[in-house]
């Protein structure tokens, strides 16, 4: 039996156990009722804080965007961009759950706008037009969501371990005259996809947007270390 005052319940608390709840659970799984169990009161308290459901999950999507790292300021752009959607991959990994809130709101709180503030200015110091520079946004947040989405459907582990190696020698047994490409990379499509991967594609993307390079490190000097996981 529960004993003592109970915790003061504040908006931040109300928003800290309804992350928990989504990234846990999943965020079908948060439900008015759900929160107000989770944090020990009636569902009316919450109507205190706020609104509706629907405020609550923005209050969540705002609260998670918070926890993307900014890139540094005198970052070039597009290591910048590079810095910006792994840390944005990186925490969604750490909380799966929430990856569906990220593509089924609209991302307007205070910390999303500043977010998207960092992303369009670097998109704009790279050297994109102002319609360029929203596609790109759109199209590299699209493609970090989707990448997460993929890995995080499908969890690393001895499980898929052994569906990847069954794969694998799917693969391998196709007919050569048939399939000689997919025989031949057989290995090769075998292998979970990490950081060398999304950094890869991402690479790629900032090509097809024209975003300029950082300049090449001069001969005999060592190229600057990147401030984003390495790839491999």
């Amino acid at each position: 039996m529960k004993t003592g005052r109970p915790r003061l319940l504040t908006s931040s608390r109300v928003v800290a156990e309804a992350r928990r709840i989504g990234a846990e659970e999943g965020i079908e799984a948060l439900t008015m009722r759900r929160l107000a169990d989770a944090l020990g009161v009636l569902p009316n308290a919450l109507y205190t804080y706020f609104a509706d459901k629907a405020s609550i999950l923005d209050a969540v999507l705002d609260d998670l965007i918070g926890d993307v790292e900014r890139p540094d300021p005198n970052a070039s752009p597009r290591r910048g961009l590079v810095f910006l959607m792994a840390s944005y991959r990186s925490l969604l990994l750490t909380q799966p759950g929430l990856i569906a809130l990220t593509v089924s709101r609209p991302q307007v709180g205070p910390k999303a706008i500043r977010l998207r503030e960092d992303g369009l200015t670097l998109l704009k110091r790279g050297g994109l037009s102002d319609g360029d520079a929203v596609r790109a946004y759109l199209a590299l947040f699209a493609y970090t969501a989707g990448f997460v989405a993929f890995e995080a459907g499908r969890p690393g582990g001895e499980r898929d371990a052994e569906q990847r190696a069954d794969t694998r020698k799917v693969h391998e047994s196709l007919p050569a005259d048939e399939f000689p490409t997919t025989r031949a990379l057989a290995r090769r499509l075998a292998k979970r996809p990490g950081d060398a991967e999304f950094t890869y594609g991402l690479e790629r993307l900032l090509d097809g947007f024209a975003v300029t390079r950082p300049p090449a490190a001069p001969s005999g000097r060592a190229a600057p270390r990147r401030p984003w996981p390495a790839s491999g």
